[in-house]
C-alpha cells in the first residue's frame, strides 16, 4: 500500500513539476514580449499620463473680383470652452462658474445649466472633452455686421452707464434720477411713477433706469464697461476676449479657441454667384471622410460650393503629450490654408447692373466678355443675404424666404426659360447655310402662317408684308421663321441650336442648368406625340425650348465674334495668401461654328438694324455714342398658381422680356443680356434696362477703344 501511495505522489509530483515550468515559461515569454519586443513602448506609456489632440483650422480662401476687391472673406471667430477635468473639484467649478457668469454677463439659468453640464460630463466619462460655453465671444468685430469695432473713447462724458441683471440677462442704462433729457437724441425724457423710477425717451424708445436695481425682477445690478462701439450700428460692445484673457489665472480648464466666420461685405451684389455656407451634414462628412469636423461649415451654392476643395484648405493637427514629470510635449502638423480664388467678374459693374435692374421683380442680367467668354458681371433677382445662412438662417428669415412667390434662392442666370425670339438666330443661320433662302429672298407675312390646318399667329397682327432675313430680324416677324422652321424641319433645326450651345453646358465653374433642344424623339416620349407644329414653336423659341441667360449670351458672343464658340468660365486664377499666382486660366475656345464669314455678316446686319433703324423693335436700346447691335424677344410663359393674390396673378400672365445685345458692333467686345421674368415685351422693357447697363461699361472705362492704326477686327467672320 505505501509503495502505492509513494508511487502516486511521484506522479502528482512531476504533473506539478511540468505545470509548473508550463507557467514559468509563459511567464518569461510575456515578460520577453513586454520588456523587450514592446519595451519602448510600455515605456513610453508609463512616461506620458495623458495625451489630447486639438484641430488647427486653415484659413479659407477669399473670393474676389478680377481687380481684387474681396467679396467674401473670413472674420476670426472665437468660441469659448471649459475642460471638465479641470474644474471636478466643486470648490472650483463654482468658483469658476461665479466668475464666468459675472464677466460675460450670463444670467443664473445659463450659469446654472452650464454647471449641469460640465457635472454630467465629468460623470459620464467625458472630464477630457471640451464644453462649449459661448460660441461667438466679442472681439475685434461687431456681431451684428461685422463692422470693425473701434475703442469708445469719443462716448459723452454724460453717457448712460450700463448695467448688468445677473438674473434676466438684461442690460440697462442707467442715468442720473434727475436727468431730463436723452443722452441719444436729446429729447425730454418721460420719467415714470413706479418704485424703480424709470424713464423712456418718446424718439429713440430707449429706456433707462435710476436705481441700480433690475425693473424686471428687483435684482441689484451690477456694473460693466463695453468699452467698444461699431461705427454702423452704434451698439456698444465689451470686448470678452481681452476679458477673459485677463482672467485666466481664474478660470483653470477655460479656453479661448480661434476659428473664422465667412462674412461677405457686399451680401446682394453677388450673392449668387459666390453662394452661402452653412453646417455640414452626415452626407457631407461620408463623402469626405476625416474632413470635417461636427461644427465645420461647407460651401452649399455658386463658387464656395464648387471650389470647395480649393477654398477651404486642409487643417493642421496638435497633439499633447503630458508626462509623469509634469512636462508637455507636442506633435504638431501645420494647417495648409486654402487658395484665394479671383472671379473674373468687376465688381464696379456688377454694382452698375444690380442698379440696373433695380426696379424689376424677378429676372437676370449677364454680361460677358465677347471675345475670351469671362463673366464680367452676373445677377438675378431677387437676390439674398448669404451672411444670413452662413451664420446660422432665422426661422423667420426662412418663412420670408419660402413665401416669396419671386424665388430669391434661385440663381436666374443659369436657370432655363423659354427663350422667344431671341433664339432666332439659329434659324437665320440654318435657313442660310443649309441654302433654303438667300439673304435677299422675301416672304410675305399676312400676320399668319397656315401649316396643318392651323394658324399660326405673327406678333404682328396686320402683317409686315414682303420681308427678307434682314428685314425679319429687324422686325421680328413670326412669319418668316415660322416657314423657316418648316423648311429646315425639327431634328435639323435642333442640330443648329447644338452648335451655337444650346442644350449644353456652357463650361462655366458652377452648377447650371443646360436647358432643352427639343427633337422629334423628345416629342414622341410625351403622351401628346411629336406634332408638326413644334417645330414652327420651336423656331422662335417657344414649345419646348429653352434656354438659360448665359446660354443666349454666349451664342450672341459667337455670332459677334466671327463664330468662335468660347467657353464660358468665372474663375480668373487661384493665388496663395501671399499673393502669389497659383494657377491662372486663359480662355477657351470650345468648337467652331459651321458658318462662312458672309452668312455671319449678314445676321450681324439684321442685328444692328434691330437696335438702329428707328423702326427696328430694339431700339429703345440705340446708344447716340456706340452702335449697338442686338435682337429682342417677347416669350408668351402666362401660368397660373395655386393660392396666388391678385398682384400676383397679373404678374404670372405677363410674357418673358428678353433682350441681347453685343457692343461696338463694328468691334465686338462686350455682350449683355437681360430676362425679365413675366416682365412684358423684350423691346419695351429689357431693352432699356440693357441699354443702362452698356452706358455704364462705358462710363467705367471699361469699353477698350481700338488704335486707328491698327486693323480692324473681323466683322465678317474671317479668323
Amino acid at each position: 500500500m505505501p509503495e502505492t501511495n509513494s508511487g502516486g505522489l511521484s506522479r502528482r509530483f512531476g504533473v506539478a513539476t511540468v505545470l509548473f515550468t508550463a507557467l514559468f515559461v509563459l511567464l518569461m515569454g510575456r515578460f520577453f514580449w513586454l520588456q523587450i519586443v514592446r519595451g519602448d513602448e510600455y515605456r513610453e506609456r508609463a512616461r506620458v499620463s495623458f495625451t489630447t489632440k486639438e484641430r488647427l483650422p486653415a484659413r479659407r480662401g477669399e473670393i474676389k473680383d478680377r481687380n481684387g476687391q474681396v467679396l467674401a472673406r473670413n472674420i476670426p471667430h472665437y468660441a469659448l470652452t471649459i475642460l471638465p477635468r479641470s474644474v471636478r473639484k466643486p470648490d472650483v467649478r463654482q468658483a469658476t462658474l461665479d466668475r464666468l457668469a459675472t464677466l460675460l454677463a450670463m444670467t443664473r439659468a445659463q450659469r446654472d445649466e452650464l454647471d449641469a453640464s460640465v457635472v454630467a460630463a465629468i460623470e459620464g466619462d467625458a472630464a477630457w472633452q471640451a464644453l462649449p460655453v459661448k460660441d461667438d465671444l466679442v472681439s475685434t468685430t461687431c456681431p451684428y455686421d461685422g463692422a470693425a469695432l473701434e475703442l469708445a473713447q469719443d462716448e459723452p462724458k454724460k453717457a448712460p452707464q450700463l448695467l448688468y441683471c445677473s438674473e434676466c440677462g438684461i442690460v440697462h442704462e442707467g442715468l442720473p434720477a434727475d436727468a431730463t433729457a436723452c443722452p441719444y437724441d436729446g429729447k425730454k425724457l418721460a420719467w415714470g411713477s413706479d418704485e424703480h423710477h424709470t424713464a423712456t425717451c418718446p424718439k429713440c424708445k430707449r429706456s433707462f433706469v435710476a436705481a441700480p436695481i433690475c425693473p424686471n425682477d428687483g435684482t441689484l445690478l451690477t456694473p460693466i464697461d463695453k468699452n467698444l462701439r461699431c461705427p454702423a450700428c452704434k451698439r456698444r460692445f465689451t470686448d470678452e476676449v481681452a476679458v477673459i484673457t485677463a482672467h485666466r489665472h481664474e478660470l483653470p480648464g477655460v479656453r479661448v479657441e480661434t476659428g473664422f466666420h465667412r462674412d461677405y461685405p457686399n451680401p446682394f451684389l453677388a450673392a449668387h454667384l459666390l453662394g452661402y455656407m452653412n453646417l455640414v451634414n452626415e452626407k457631407d462628412r461620408d463623402a469626405a471622410p476625416g474632413v470635417y469636423p461636427p461644427d465645420a461649415r461647407v460651401g452649399r451654392t455658386g463658387v464656395e460650393r464648387a471650389l470647395e476643395p480649393v477654398l477651404r484648405g486642409e487643417a493642421g493637427e496638435a497633439e499633447y503629450f503630458k508626462g509623469a514629470d509634469k512636462g508637455v510635449t507636442r506633435d504638431f502638423r501645420p494647417a495648409v490654408n486654402g487658395l484665394d480664388v479671383w472671379l473674373t467678374i468687376d465688381a464696379r459693374l456688377q454694382k452698375e447692373v444690380r442698379q440696373a435692374m433695380r426696379y424689376q421683380r424677378s429676372g437676370a442680367a449677364v454680361v460677358l466678355a465677347a471675345q475670351t467668354g469671362e463673366l464680367l458681371a452676373t445677377y438675378s433677382v431677387p437676390g439674398f443675404d448669404p451672411n444670413a445662412w452662413s451664420q446660422g438662417l432665422s426661422q423667420e428669415a426662412w418663412d420670408a424666404i419660402a413665401k416669396n412667390p419671386y424665388d430669391p434662392m434661385l440663381d436666374k442666370v443659369l436657370t432655363a426659360y423659354a427663350p422667344g425670339s431671341v433664339y432666332k438666330i439659329v434659324a437665320a443661320l440654318a435657313t442660310l447655310h443649309d441654302h433654303y433662302a438667300t439673304p435677299e429672298d422675301t416672304l410675305n407675312c399676312p400676320g399668319f402662317y397656315e401649316f396643318a390646318g392651323r394658324k399660326f399667329r405673327c406678333h404682328y397682327r396686320a402683317g409686315h408684308g414682303p420681308v427678307n432675313l434682314i428685314q425679319a430680324l429687324k422686325y421680328s416677324c413670326d412669319v418668316y421663321f415660322y416657314k423657316t422652321g418648316e423648311r429646315i424641319g425639327m431634328d435639323r433645326l435642333a442640330d443648329y441650336g447644338h452648335l451655337f450651345g444650346f442644350g449644353e453646358h456652357t463650361g462655366i465653374e458652377v452648377y447650371e442648368r443646360t436647358g432643352r433642344v427639343p427633337t422629334k424623339a423628345y416629342h414622341e416620349d410625351t403622351p401628346l406625340g411629336f406634332q408638326p407644329g413644334f417645330t414652327l414653336s420651336t423656331a422662335i423659341g417657344q414649345g419646348s425650348m429653352t434656354a438659360t441667360p448665359l446660354q443666349v449670351a454666349r451664342a450672341f458672343a459667337t455670332v459677334a465674334n466671327g463664330g468662335h464658340l468660347m467657353k464660358a468660365h468665372v474663375v480668373r486664377q487661384y493665388t496663395d495668401e501671399n499673393g502669389v499666382v497659383v494657377q491662372r486660366f486663359l480662355p477657351v475656345e470650345e468648337a467652331r461654328l459651321e458658318a462662312s464669314p458672309e452668312e455671319l455678316a449678314r445676321i450681324r446686319e439684321g442685328l444692328v438694324r434691330v437696335v438702329n433703324d428707328p423702326d427696328g423693335t430694339g431700339k429703345e436700346a440705340r446708344l447716340d455714342s456706340m452702335v449697338v447691335a442686338g435682337k429682342t424677344g417677347t416669350a408668351e410663359a402666362a401660368q397660373s398658381r395655386p393660392g396666388a393674390d391678385d398682384e400676383l396673378r397679373q404678374w404670372l400672365k405677363g410674357d418673358h422680356a428678353w433682350f441681347a445685345a453685343y457692343a461696338p458692333a463694328d468691334d465686338p467686345q462686350v455682350v449683355v443680356v437681360v430676362f425679365l421674368e413675366h416682365g412684358g415685351g423684350g423691346g419695351r422693357h429689357a431693352a432699356p434696362v440693357a441699354k443702362e447697363i452698356l452706358r455704364a461699361w462705358m462710363r467705367l472705362g471699361l469699353y477698350q477703344a481700338r488704335n486707328p492704326n491698327e486693323p480692324a477686327p473681323p466683322t465678317t467672320g474671317e479668323r
